[in-house]
């Protein structure tokens, strides 16, 4: 069986669902992908080449030994630990993956990192598919051999953010003081976390990414 790329749904009280944007910039790389809700007893990792994390609700506070606060909400604790035993495992087994949004911040609580529950001014009210706001990306990450860059422009549709790094892992990109991308630290290793969402721009440097994500994999 060819290995496929996992990716995570995500979830409301009625179904599991994808944004057709993570599907679209991987189909045409003529690689099968498999939708996958939160029962950990279902995945084979011998069929996994690669995983995308999608975004959504809030994390559970109480992962990272935090109080609620009154602006966390859609939280699915079904999902974070589901994305926590996933995220370790591959890990060990160094199976490439792409976290976008809340994917990120799940991937930084996973290995011991916190979440800052509620910044302003990050959820612009432009569509997805409109870039607002500046990344620097920082020299010598993965990232950064990635796009070629210094400086990109994104999108920004979050309210929570990374506030303490998880160990092991580093920062790949900023916009002032707000963590914007985050690696595990071993440049052999594509294992990436975006708070932006590249999926909705199609732009250069989101199809270098995806385009990096799938070859890491093949």
């Amino acid at each position: 069986m060819k290995k496929f790329i996992l990716i995570v749904s995500s979830n409301d009280d009625e179904k599991f669902f994808v944004n057709k944007n993570y599907i679209n910039n991987i189909k045409n790389f003529n690689i099968p992908y498999y939708i996958t809700d939160y029962n950990i007893k279902n995945i084979n990792y011998n069929y996994i080449g690669g995983i995308l994390l999608t975004g959504g609700g809030d994390i559970d506070p109480t992962l990272y030994k935090s109080e609620k606060r009154e602006e966390t909400k859609d939280i699915c604790t079904d999902r974070d630990i589901f994305e926590i035993n996933l995220l370790k495992e591959a890990l060990n087994r160094k199976i490439p993956t792409l976290a976008i949004c809340r994917g990120m911040q799940i991937m930084n609580v996973a290995f011991g990192g916190t979440i800052n529950q509620h910044i302003h001014n990050h959820m612009q009210k432009e569509d997805k598919n409109i870039a607002t706001h500046y990344v620097n990306i920082k020299e010598n990450t993965n990232l950064y051999k990635i796009i070629g860059k210094d400086n990109i422009k994104v999108n920004s549709v979050h309210h929570q953010v990374v506030d303490k790094v998880a160990k092991n892992f580093k920062i790949s990109g900023t916009c002032d003081n707000v963590i914007e991308a985050i690696e595990y630290n071993n440049k052999d290793l594509f294992f990436v976390g975006l708070q932006w969402h590249p999926e909705a721009l199609y732009d250069e440097c989101s199809k270098k990414i995806f385009t990096y994500f799938i070859k890491s994999i093949k």
